[in-house]
């Protein structure tokens, strides 16, 4: 499993977000003609920490996830995408983290260990006001993981 791939599993086994977006949550594009509210993992980089004796076991390394909603008639697009956002990010708790800040634990079997996921600040907000019609929210994620 990729840092990316643990990520997404992450964001699919959050039922406050299954809640919102269902299971549209997906890795690096989305389809087409997407079903909105959505979210998208991207892997951004993964660089090798070393110390004197070779690469380090823990490395970090920087997922995007961007949260969507599409204006509609009778929604509130703005609320939509950032209790989206929300549910995706979480309470910060480690262990017990609700989210992806703050996320202590293993993913998937075998199983895939991340030290800590860290927000790299606050949302990023964009607008596509022409065809699209969508709101994104977008955060980077600092996924601290042992390397195998």
């Amino acid at each position: 499993m990729t840092v990316e791939e643990a990520v997404r599993a992450r964001v699919l086994s959050l039922a406050t977000v299954v809640a919102i977006a269902s299971t549209r949550v997906w890795m690096q594009q989305l389809p087409q003609s997407p079903i909105y509210p959505a979210v998208r993992v991207t892997f951004i980089d993964d660089p090798t920490v070393y110390h004197l004796r070779g690469p380090q076991g823990t490395t970090p390394a920087r997922v995007q996830v961007d949260c969507y909603a599409k204006r509609a008639s009778g929604v509130d697009t703005y609320t939509q995408v950032t209790d989206l956002h929300a549910a995706v990010d979480g309470d910060g708790l480690g262990t017990q983290a609700s989210g992806l800040s703050g996320f202590i634990g293993d993913i998937g079997s075998p199983p895939f260990q991340i030290k800590g996921c860290f927000a790299r600040g606050r949302a990023t907000p964009r607008y596509d006001a022409e065809e699209l019609n969508v709101l994104t929210l977008t955060t980077d994620y600092i996924v601290w993981y042992v390397r195998t």
